[in-house]
């Protein structure tokens, strides 16, 4: 925000300085706005590579108030570059639209252009556009001995890990499959570079694909419009080796360039990936009771090693089932046993009950529900803003003003998003 100030002398000058002082007061007042964040800047000294080396780490809105919870981790090859728009992306596919679950996005940086190629190109061959033979052999230990270890000790991962790299990162990605294909779980090569040093990733294709034995992982390959990538020879190697262990797919956007396809592609593979995870509503109306989306849950989780609250359409068809049906004196004990077999789904359950309660019996009714489990949900900004909300149903301004600012005081401590900030201090004003 810009703030323009008339220089004036005397009296005039004291007056605006009065006035720009009880607007920064008033302003103060309301509450404070969030930076616009993309996660925290790690730097890690790197044994492998004699360096420095720097990642950027973004956690999933809710990753402080869902304290149970664990993440699939999406690892991103030229992590600087792709940062800006892969985040923006996870945002509206994972935290708003619930497509897939929650994820942790680390950013691998590179330093400038000439060490990028160098350490994205396999060491067995020459790169015709660098003179000295590729670090991708380094590159691959850094991230397997260093950069994986940091992120699985420093934060609540799952199981489930995907490596994402698009163009000479692409390239990576493949070399990563072929020399240690169980570092992770999916693997993601977008519009790879297939034609370096005379199409060297696929004669190693050839004679790694046919020996090779490791866990099941999966393989995404996308083009754009370009000609010239190599692509389909290591297409071809697939298709005549048959690797056992490696499910891919491969998928052509003629209609995208090779710096717009990258988005799209990797949007395409997570929704693939994590298939199971969303019920579109036609289909949710196919499961025969409420027992069996919540085992349906069940499978999706263990299969992909993650624990995670169920995406919020389906929570509430729990609910919705058992009111139809007029069962609703059952649900104390189906949410109990719920919470039993999906801890994780708590906060998402109880904040379901509230609303229902309140709907169907009174906001004074649902109150009890949500402070119930406040002690147990401190860091839960939805929580607060939950009670605060009810407060204002039964016109108690005092307690709810109370509750929107501990929502606050949470949303300023964990450095929530605007919107968050927008929403709490629009409602102190409202409760003042």
């Amino acid at each position: 925000m810009k703030i323009h100030i008339k220089v004036c002398k005397g009296r005039v000058m004291k007056k605006y300085k009065i006035v720009f002082m009880l607007f920064l007061l008033a302003y103060s007042a309301v509450g404070q706005t969030a930076a616009f964040g993309l996660g925290d800047r790690i730097f890690i000294d790197s044994k492998v590579l004699s360096t420095e080396r720097e990642l950027q780490v973004l956690l999933p809105e809710n990753y402080h108030a869902n304290t149970t919870s664990t993440y699939p981790v999406i690892y991103l090859i030229d992590g600087d570059y792709n940062f800006h728009g892969v985040s923006g992306m996870l945002d509206l596919l994972a935290n708003k639209g619930q497509l897939i679950p929650d994820v942790i996005l680390v950013g691998i940086a590179d330093k400038g252009t000439s060490q990028y190629h160098e350490y994205m190109t396999p060491s067995v061959f020459d790169s015709k556009a660098k003179a000295s033979k590729g670090k991708a052999a380094e590159f691959i230990r850094f991230i397997t001995e260093e950069v994986k270890p940091y992120i699985e000790k420093n934060y609540r991962s799952a199981e489930s890990s995907t490596l994402v790299g698009h163009s000479m990162g692409g390239l990576f990605v493949l070399n990563m499959l072929l020399e240690k294909p169980s570092a992770f779980n999916h693997y993601v090569a977008i519009s790879p570079s297939v034609w370096v040093a005379d199409q060297g990733i696929v004669a190693k294709a050839k004679e790694k694909l046919t020996k090779a034995q490791h866990k099941p992982v999966s393989l995404y390959l996308s083009l754009a419009d370009e000609t010239r990538m190599g692509q389909y020879d290591f297409i071809n190697t697939l298709d005549l080796t048959q690797p056992n262990s490696i499910d891919w797919q491969f998928k052509h956007y003629p209609d995208e360039n090779h710096n717009s396809v990258g988005i799209i592609a990797l949007r395409d593979s997570l929704k693939t990936i994590y298939k199971p995870w969303y019920i579109v509503e036609n289909k949710l109306a196919t499961f025969k009771t409420p027992e069996s989306i919540v085992a349906h849950y069940q499978k999706v989780m263990k299969e992909h090693g993650l624990s995670q609250p169920m995406p919020s359409t389906s929570v509430q068809e729990l609910f919705r089932r058992h009111y139809r049906n007029k069962n609703v004196t059952s649900l104390p004990r189906f949410i109990a046993e719920t919470i039993k077999k999906l801890p994780a789904s708590k906060q998402a359950l109880i904040t379901m009950q509230a609303k229902y309660v309140a709907h169907f019996d009174s906001p004074k009714a649902s109150l009890p529900i949500l402070l119930k489990v406040e002690k147990e949900l401190p860091q839960s900004i939805d929580h607060l803003k939950a009670i605060a909300s009810t407060y204002e149903r039964i016109e108690d301004k005092a307690m709810a003003h109370t509750y929107y600012q501990k929502a606050l005081a949470v949303a300023e401590k964990q450095k929530a998003n605007q919107w968050q900030f927008n929403i709490i201090n629009a409602k102190l004003v409202a409760t003042k």
